[in-house]
């Protein structure tokens, strides 16, 4: 059997890509989808990241076996430059990371201790 070509897809493995296009016949694609590369949409992240929050992203993979990536963003350059580098059907989910990751709401916090077993005093 023969497969198509390898190439490689940051963040993830070596991957093969050659049954891609026959999904797009088979699923239903559509005009009316929410897109993230829409203006309106693409404005309103920029504005989130300038202005208010980093923001927290999970890219789910379209047809692909791995684990989505999650990852926190700070730079809208980084975000265009990420968002270019994804492929057709991939799905983004984004939440602001200030309004998610409070004090009131910490599931658990440590430091890492010396040698020792140490751990400084004071807020870190």
């Amino acid at each position: 059997m023969t497969w198509a070509v390898i190439r490689y897809h940051p963040p993830g493995p070596f991957q093969l890509v050659g049954r891609k296009a026959r999904h797009r016949t088979m699923d239903a694609w559509t005009l009316e989808g929410s897109r993230i590369t829409d203006p309106d949409t693409l404005s309103r992240l920029r504005e989130m990241l300038a202005n208010k929050s980093p923001l927290i992203i999970e890219h789910r993979f379209y047809r692909e076996t791995r684990a989505p990536h999650r990852f926190i963003c700070d730079d809208a350059d980084v975000l265009d430059e990420y968002l270019q580098e994804s492929r057709p059907g991939d799905s983004f989910c984004v939440w602001s990371y200030k309004s998610l990751c409070r004090g009131d709401n910490l599931l658990l916090q440590g430091k890492m201790p010396d040698a020792q077993g140490r751990t400084p005093g004071g807020v870190a």
